[in-house]
């Protein structure tokens, strides 16, 4: 075992002088001095002339083990200094934010400290806010088209926050936690036989199934806002604004790839693109003069009695979509023979629920198009839950500016057999495929 006061004084470096340079230096002595320990263990265990024993070897694993953990100290120590140093910067960026910021922006992520150090020096991306490119928020991005002098009338969050629409999918699909990059999926199905019932002394009969697993990559949603410090200084809360500005859109985008994704790397695959398309079966012909709700019904009907195996548990639709459009013609207008609402919540609460399936408008769906799906079947991971970093690119420091990333990486896929839970299709082709001539 090298001994660290020789393997220092080879690099003509004393104790004392070791203890008094920074951590990140200490550090970066101590990987290189157990990296030469390790060669020299290698050597010791590969000896083929024998001369080295097995408690040799034995004694010199165990000081370099101790000699790894003083190197772990070192690193949380350095990591514990440059959270400090970049919590202190913050403190002076944010200024006159708002003190009531909901998402801690201010807080850096520990863990990830040697990244955001990196941050000072380069970096990387783009976002695009609209058909041109995004610039740098600055005081400039406050007017006030009345007159008033700039900068002295904005309000603090959330009355500045830019007026969002909300995701609606996150409390349907099924979400759970996963550290595994490759999540893989099983599924059971029966293959040969069955019971029967059988006679005294009879031959039972055999039964038996196939197992198949599959595996889900992730995939990544983000983006990054460039502020300036004056910006966050003068304008009142807004760091908390452009904060909640960059959540709002993360979930919407997120939400749109659960729906609509192509599954094109590094796209996620969306529940519309699992869509199947109606089958009637014994529910072709069969209704007079079919409605709008008909057709739900039909769709939820489908959904419950297409299985992929004979005694599979039914699927139980809970949720469609329509276009708004759609959604107010055949619900919010619809009125019974007295000219009142058949629908009343359609029109009060925008949604209207009926044998514990949800209609809802949403503006994503084509006009004429209808969405019927069992949204449980669809899983979703938190592989890297959403997290908001703040750090320096290029020459951010000296024209101060700071950039502040938004993004998370997760699961998104449906299960082979589940597949069969999810209906995109026309309506007006599925009232046809039920109207009864």
């Amino acid at each position: 075992m090298i001994k660290l006061q020789a393997f220092l004084e080879k690099k003509g470096i004393t104790l004392e002088s070791f203890e008094s340079k920074s951590k990140d230096e200490q550090v970066a002595l101590l990987k290189e001095h157990n990296a030469a320990n390790e060669e020299a263990l290698k050597a010791l265990e590969n000896d083929v002339n024998g001369k080295a024993s097995k408690e040799d070897i034995a004694k010199m694993k165990e000081e370099l083990e101790t000699a790894h953990k003083r190197e772990i100290a070192a690193i949380n120590e350095a990591n514990s200094e440059r959270g400090l140093e970049i919590a202190k910067v913050l403190r002076e960026l944010k200024g006159g934010a708002s003190q009531n910021d909901t998402n801690q922006v201010a807080k850096f992520i520990t863990d990830n400290a040697d990244k955001i150090k990196e941050l000072k020096n380069q970096g990387h991306g783009q976002i695009e806010f609209t058909t041109k490119a995004p610039e740098a928020m600055s005081t400039g991005s406050a007017t006030n088209p009345d007159g008033i002098p700039e900068l002295q009338g904005t309000q603090a969050a959330p009355a500045g926050n830019v007026n969002l629409r909300g995701s609606i999918v996150d409390g349907l699909v099924s979400s759970f936690s996963t550290d595994l990059a490759s999540y893989p999926y099983t599924e059971t199905v029966p293959k040969d036989g069955d019971y029967s019932f059988v006679a005294e002394a009879g031959i039972k009969p055999q039964i038996d199934f196939k197992i198949e697993t599959r595996y889900a990559a992730p995939v990544k949603v983000a983006a990054h806002i460039v502020l300036t410090d004056e910006s966050i200084k003068d304008i009142r809360g807004m760091q908390n604004i452009a904060t909640n500005y960059l959540r709002a859109k993360h979930d919407l985008k997120r939400q749109n790839g659960i729906l609509f994704g192509d599954g094109i790397a590094p796209n996620p695959k969306g529940a519309t693109l699992y869509g199947r398309t109606f089958v009637a079966g014994s529910m072709a012909l069969a209704v007079s003069t079919p409605n709008f709700m008909d057709v739900i019904n039909a769709c939820v009907t489908d959904i419950y009695t297409t299985h992929n195996y004979t005694d599979e548990m039914n699927y139980m639709a809970n949720i469609v979509m329509v276009n708004p459009v759609d959604f107010y013609i055949n619900l919010v207008s619809a009125k019974d023979g007295n000219g009142l609402p058949l629908y009343p919540m359609a029109g009060l609460f925008n949604r209207v629920t009926i044998g514990g399936v949800t209609i809802v408008p949403f503006e994503d769906i084509p006009a004429g198009k209808i969405f019927v799906a069992d949204l449980s079947r669809y899983k979703t991971t938190n592989y890297v839950p959403y997290t908001v970093r703040i750090g320096w690119i290029n020459d951010q420091l000296i024209t101060n500016q700071f950039t502040m990333v938004g993004e998370s990486r997760f699961h998104a896929f449906v299960e082979k057999l589940d597949e069969q839970a999810f209906i995109y299709d026309d309506i007006a082709t599925i009232e046809a495929a039920i109207t009864k001539p």
